[in-house]
């Protein structure tokens, strides 16, 4: 032991600690265990009422584990049962190890076990997968009930207080079961594994460098411990799972039943342990509210996306109940938000089971409606609020939320979306609500602007790898559609409007008599001025321009939402950029071409202008036909 080590456990912190423990143990020998669990029973109510932050917890686990559709009543009662009955189990942890023989027969029953117990006889090693349920300190105390098995031993992660280690240690071992602690390897396990007998592995904690498959329906990282185990000698290793319930006041079943169901000749270690983490669901499902559920089992990392093999995707669509769910607020800005799809494309296609839901006005409805990587949309704007139309009942069957990228600035909307209480917010450390997100991305700087779709990759990259994926979809797009358009009106408002001579002047240059193309909105204007140029018109709204345009097209625009969803599809665009800065906004793709008259106002980011020639009149026509 090292010279800090030896210190700390002579120090007078550890001698206090120490002296405290062994007066608690002292009275807690001349305890009856029952009125131990009576006692934890009441801390279970207080801890109920005071902490409203573990009953949310609880309440998600419990969606998960038992129906993603219970709400109200039903599940806060059921929320109640689990704390209260979690706490019992905990505070009747301190007196497990100290119970006499006598105690031990009333407060523990054993279920089964008879194949166990002739397996670990005969010399082989049985491997003891055990969930955090009911009281799982009495699988230490139970290595008496098994004197012909030759070694007895479980895993443990060592605890930060040394005199507490020590204390929990020797309880632990009191009875003659051996401790390894797996920050020190896998040697002595793979020796226990050789040398045959049992040995205690608690296989439902989540770890982030596991394998990441389904438990209880959603995807989470688990422990491939067992799996590696039995594969070290797979004709001597069985598993099984031991789980502890509840059965009485300070009385437990521990069921040695639940054998694990593995593929015979099977060498994947995903197979290998979603057979184990079914077969947990399966003994856990036995007396569910025996679960350790207040904390957070189904948690996302910061990359939430691991890198799996296409046959472990398989396993994932095989057994994946409920999805990895994830809130976008996007921009409220139609032009900007758009420029997030390249984000959306890429999240959809990083793990198989996730699901994209988009919030933003209602504007944009219609339009995220029709793209095949959002699942659902809620608005901003209406009468009921984000969270409630989040949590409707088509919705909210599909179980709780786990990311929230908050896109937008918007204050009331984040401040309602919280409510859903997703396990992650992330954005930009430029929001002004940066200060309230768990993840504030910043954004690289360079010499040059960074495109606004790239600052949403450049997002995207921080939680998951891959490449990027580009902004145009030419499939999406009208493949058999034309000729070339004109796009005169703005959704950035009059700052980047072009003169009418001009317009015209660009019709008769032009080697096809153009169409004109507008939104519904400007349909009236958008006739008037067809008539004037003598060409035809179509108007369309932001969901149908995909139907419209195609990358045989060609569009000559002022800067706006139109150019950008024309890009979309592949659409060459050739477009005056009067108010924004064409490197931040510009359609993304190939073959587009945008121009602007320089000035010292621009860019000014303004609908209307306030100089006596706005700068787009400088722009001639042989400049925006490149």
């Amino acid at each position: 032991m090292s010279k800090k080590k030896t210190a700390k456990r002579t120090g007078a912190a550890y001698k206090l600690t120490s002296f405290a423990l062994r007066m608690m143990y002292g009275i807690l020998r001349l305890i009856d265990i029952r009125l131990i669990a009576l006692f934890g029973r009441g801390v279970g109510y207080l801890v109920w009422m005071a902490f409203p932050s573990r009953r949310r917890i609880v309440a998600r686990n419990l969606r998960i584990t038992i129906s993603p559709t219970l709400r109200g009543r039903e599940l806060a009662s059921l929320v109640r049962q689990n704390i209260v009955r979690t706490c019992e189990n905990m505070v009747c942890t301190f007196k497990t190890g100290l119970l006499t023989d006598k105690e031990l027969s009333r407060a523990a029953k054993l279920v089964g076990g008879k194949d166990f117990v002739e397996k670990a006889e005969a010399g082989d090693c049985v491997v003891c997968c055990v969930p955090h349920a009911g009281n799982w300190e009495m699988m230490a105390r139970l290595r008496p009930l098994f004197p012909n098995v030759a070694r007895y031993g479980s895993l443990y992660r060592r605890l930060d207080n040394p005199a507490l280690e020590d204390a929990v240690y020797s309880i632990r071992t009191r009875y003659g079961c051996e401790m390894f602690n797996i920050k020190n390897g896998l040697k002595d396990i793979f020796r226990l594994a050789r040398d045959g007998g049992m040995l205690g592995v608690l296989s439902d904690q989540f770890t982030q460098q596991g394998v990441f498959i389904p438990y209880y329906g959603k995807v989470t990282g688990t422990t491939p411990l067992p799996t590696l185990i039995y594969k070290r000698r797979k004709e001597h290793v069985h598993m099984y799972v031991v789980s502890s319930r509840t059965s009485g006041l300070g009385q437990w079943e521990a069921d040695f039943s639940q054998q694990v169901d593995i593929p015979d000749s099977c060498a994947d270690n995903a197979v290998i342990t979603m057979a184990v983490n079914l077969a947990l669901e399966e003994a856990q499902n036995k007396s569910i509210l025996d679960g350790f559920w207040m904390h957070h089992r189904w948690k996302p990392s910061y990359r939430f996306a691991p890198d799996t093999c296409e046959e472990h995707n398989e396993l994932i669509r095989q057994y994946a109940r409920l999805p990895f769910r994830i809130i976008l607020c996007v921009p409220e800005a139609f032009e900007e938000a758009v420029l997030v799809i390249p984000m959306m494309r890429r999240l959809h296609a990083c793990r198989p089971d996730m699901q994209l839901t988009v919030v933003c006005p209602t504007e944009q409805k219609a339009f995220w409606q029709t793209q095949p990587y959002i699942t659902y949309t809620v608005t901003t704007d209406e009468k009921t609020s984000p969270a409630d139309q989040l949590e409707s009942d088509e919705l909210y069957k599909d179980g709780p939320y786990d990311y929230l990228f908050m896109l937008s600035d918007n204050a009331r909307v984040f401040k309602n979306l919280q409510r859903l209480m997703p396990m992650y917010l992330s954005g930009f450390a430029t929001n002004p609500l940066a200060r309230k997100l768990r993840t504030r991305h910043v954004i690289p700087v360079g010499k040059q602007p960074i495109h606004k779709a790239d600052e949403y990759q450049s997002l995207t990259d921080a939680h998951i790898s891959g490449e990027r994926l580009p902004y145009a979809d030419a499939a999406a797009g009208n493949t058999t559609a034309t000729g070339n358009y004109i796009a005169p009106f703005s959704t950035l408002g009059k700052a980047d409007a072009w003169e009418e001579a001009k317009w015209k002047e660009l019709v008769e240059k032009l080697p096809d008599k153009p169409t004109l193309i507008a939104f519904e909105h400007d349909k009236d204007a958008a006739q008037a001025l067809a008539e004037k140029l003598d060409i035809p018109s179509v108007t369309v709204r932001p969901e149908t321009v995909a139907s419209v345009l195609g990358e045989n097209c060609k569009i000559y625009a002022v800067d706006g939402l139109l150019p950008q969803l024309a890009a979309l599809v592949g659409c060459s665009c050739h477009v005056i950029m009067s108010s924004r800065l064409a490197a931040v906004y510009a359609p993304l793709g190939e073959g587009h071409h945008t121009v602007c008259n320089h000035t010292p106002c621009h860019p000014c980011y303004r609908s209307d202008c306030d100089q006596q020639t706005p700068c787009s009149h400088g722009v001639s026509v042989d400049e925006l036909l490149g």
